[in-house]
């Protein structure tokens, strides 16, 4: 099943952090997130934390915060808007290796009366009621996503807030980036990967009404094409022994976010803010 293999894919990233320190920084494990990194033109930071820029001022519009994390991973956004804007947050993952961790973490800092994590899919009954839905390079990976936009939308209270922060193709794909698009896709378990207004239809129809749209593509940083060809040459050769060890799912990743790269560098994707307001 999607979900299932989407599970086993996170999970196989966690473990793979004890064999590679390095990998560390880019899993998510030494800061509690995996979100993209993007360049802070006011620091000139290249930070995985950026993105909260952009996430701040829609979160301020709802007081007291009930927060939702669609897809929390170690439980990075819901730690740093506890601490930013207070609330009850919860947040929601299908690995049960993230949902572990994040459990741990929130124990160890105290924060057990204020934050909950839950091991369940934005597809399944949600737990709770929410004024604020936070999903970040999470629902990419939804094999329905009307269903899953729907499902969020009956938990947000009327004027309540949905942001959604994906990597979102265009509507419009050349030619030339068809075969390379799909492989993508297959790398990071995401079977349908919807235009921004692919989403933004989906939301209508469930009755949430856009009052933002930002492409946030100008903040990364990717790769020349020869460097992203050497780099696709050394991880595919890594292949091989990385399944035989057991990370197959680990190598697909590695080699996915290089064609993602790339589809960003030549503007086929685009990372993409919506945010949603309920009606």
């Amino acid at each position: 099943m999607p979900a299932q293999d989407v599970a086993l894919y996170y999970d196989e990233l966690h473990r793979w952090t004890a064999e590679d320190k390095d990998f560390q920084v880019f899993s998510g494990r030494e800061n509690d997130t995996i979100h993209r990194f993007l360049i802070d033109h006011d620091t000139g930071a290249f930070s995985p934390t950026t993105i909260y820029k952009f996430v701040d001022p829609h979160i301020a519009t709802q007081s007291p915060v009930r927060g939702l994390d669609a897809g929390s991973g170690y439980g990075g956004t819901c730690f740093r808007c506890l601490h930013v804007h207070g609330g009850q947050w919860t947040g929601i993952t299908v690995s049960p290796e993230q949902w572990t961790r994040a459990k741990g973490i929130a124990t160890a800092r105290g924060f057990d009366h204020r934050i909950d994590f839950h091991l369940t899919s934005y597809d399944a009954p949600l737990p709770g009621r929410f004024n604020v839905v936070v999903a970040i390079e999470s629902l990419i990976h939804s094999s329905d996503p009307a269903h899953s936009i729907a499902n969020l939308a009956s938990a947000i209270d009327p004027g309540g807030r949905m942001i959604i922060i994906d990597d979102m193709p265009l509507d419009d794909v050349p030619a030339s980036d068809t075969e390379l698009l799909a492989e993508f896709k297959r790398c990071w378990r995401c079977p349908v990967a919807p235009s921004a207004p692919g989403w933004i239809a989906a939301a209508a129809a469930a009755g949430l009404r856009l009052v933002a749209r930002e492409d946030l593509s100008h903040l990364m940083k990717p790769r020349a094409e020869d460097k992203l060809d050497a780099a696709f040459a050394d991880l595919s050769s890594q292949a091989g022994e990385k399944a035989s060890a057991g990370f197959a799912r680990l190598s697909d990743a590695e080699i996915g976010g290089l064609h993602l790269e790339r589809l960003h560098r030549r503007g086929t994707i685009r990372y993409t803010m919506l945010v949603f307001e309920q009606t």
